[in-house]
């Protein structure tokens, strides 16, 4: 006997209004003219939620102070013009020429709180006053604004990677040498040194330097500069193959940092001697083994260890040797050095791996807020430009955060890369930046009106929100 056929009651279908094809298909419709009339319009409704982030920060106010014992000549405050350039920066503009396109938008100049926008030259003539204690001002004020939103994301433990970047500089601007320039060989190049925050994608301090010096120039000042703005956290260090010298091993040794430097084989002629003579090697997965060496760095004055790994990449073959490297066809090795045999294996190289996010977050500073452009021909001011630059970076990073356009990930981490998938700039200077708005009288006060789009209306009504919050945060 068979089962009875149980019947389900069908979902109800959403209810879609079909529209008439004749409704959907438009007539020929002749180009329209284009008429320039003056009127306050913007192209830029979303500078209106960046202006009140801005104001939570007392950007304009900070700026001034930090700045204020320098004397900067001229007839616009050095503040407004450098939080204009980060305005600029923010919305996108390449060159400082294209100041021109923004002169007749009323709210990118009432955000940058100037009646009339400067020319360009009058941009240059601030950078070129720019000195070394006033970069030193300006290096202090973006450690703070990064320090600031570590401690509001509730991070107790950072990993700083520390890294050059070369910027071709085109044409002889001073200080500008050739040197190593990877994409264009033989060009003239400075090459800053960057300290980014592993955790959140933030660059904590910029060093400029000219193009022709070692990669670990300076190194020394720049740990002395992160372990003094991070001195409420956990700090662990993070460095390529060409900061493995003894001093900066020493530095970091002396003060007990944790760190995780990658080992380079032709500088450190004891590993490969190491690799050698090595007859048992401990499994960490499928792919990697590993052992522990002691002191393979001899001028370093302290004991310390290095993890020597290997993976097989293929089967016994003839190969050329490297003179330096140990690579011999069959395996693939690598070593780090580092503090302490207390990491795990498998964290410690997970953790080296994640040194790619700082490349990932210096390609974003350098394609969407033109870090690679050099505006003068003169040093400081070029300096004071790329602080510029990553300020208007970090604060659209930290506004982001703020007001929630991202997506929290820290379990199943071990790289130490970003806690938080951001929106990139890209997507934020389209969906709220870049909305069309007309600035005129509702209800006896000026407001800002854009066209009625829901999506739209919902990402500004999130994005508000979320700032409320943060003003009443601060304020509590």
């Amino acid at each position: 006997m068979g089962l009875a056929k149980q019947s389900h009651p069908k979902p109800e279908r959403a209810l879609l209004m079909r529209y008439k094809k004749r409704s959907l298909q438009s007539s020929r419709i002749s180009p329209l003219p284009i008429a320039f009339v003056h009127q306050d319009m913007t192209s830029y409704s979303g500078l209106a939620l960046v202006d009140r982030y801005l104001r939570l920060l007392d950007l304009h106010g900070r700026v001034r102070e930090k700045l204020r014992h320098f004397s900067f000549r001229g007839d616009y405050g050095i503040w407004n013009l450098v939080v204009l350039v980060v305005l600029m920066l923010i919305v996108g503009v390449e060159r400082l020429s294209h100041i021109e396109y923004l002169k007749d938008d009323p709210l990118f100049r009432r955000v940058g709180r100037l009646p009339r926008l400067p020319h360009r030259t009058t941009l240059i003539g601030m950078f070129k006053q720019f000195t070394a204690d006033s970069l030193k001002a300006l290096i202090e004020l973006n450690a703070e604004l990064v320090v600031e939103q570590l401690q509001r994301l509730g991070l107790g433990e950072v990993t700083a990677d520390i890294d050059g970047s070369v910027l071709s500089t085109g044409g002889h601007p001073t200080w500008a040498f050739k040197g190593y320039n990877p994409i264009r060989k033989g060009a003239r190049s400075y090459f800053p040194l960057t300290a980014h925050i592993g955790e959140t994608g933030h660059f904590l301090t910029i060093l400029n330097r000219p193009g022709n010096v070692h990669d670990s120039k300076r190194a020394i000042h720049m740990l002395q500069l992160v372990r003094k703005a991070l001195r409420g956290f956990v700090v662990r260090f993070r460095l390529d193959s060409a900061f493995c010298g003894a001093e900066i091993v020493d530095f970091l040794l002396d003060r007990g940092h944790r760190f995780a430097i990658k080992a380079p084989f032709w500088k450190l002629k004891l590993l490969p001697e190491a690799i050698r003579t090595r007859e048992r090697w401990r499994r960490l997965d499928d792919t990697w083994s590993y052992f522990w060496t002691w002191d393979c760095l001899p001028k370093s004055r302290w004991h310390h260890p290095a993890l020597v790994l290997r993976k097989r990449v293929g089967e016994p073959k003839a190969v050329q040797f490297d003179l330096f490297h140990p690579n011999n066809g069959v395996y693939e090795f690598m070593a780090i050095l580092t503090d302490s045999t207390e990491w795990d294996p498998a964290e410690l190289l997970a953790f080296m791996n994640g040194r790619s996010g700082h490349e990932n977050s210096l390609g974003e500073l350098k394609s969407d807020f033109a870090f690679d452009h050099i505006p003068t021909n003169q040093y400081q001011a070029n300096s004071a430009y790329l602080l510029m630059s990553q300020m208007a970076y970090n604060v659209s990073l930290s506004m982001r955060h703020e007001v929630g356009l991202v997506q929290e990930h820290r379990a199943q981490n071990p790289k130490r890369t970003r806690f938080f998938r951001t929106w990139k700039m890209t997507a934020f200077r389209f969906l709220v930046l870049f909305k069309a708005g007309r600035i005129g009288v509702h209800h006896g006060k000026r407001t800002l009106a854009l066209s009625s789009n829901e999506p739209t209306r919902q990402l500004y009504h999130r994005i508000g929100t979320g700032l409320e919050a943060l003003g009443e945060r601060l304020a509590a």
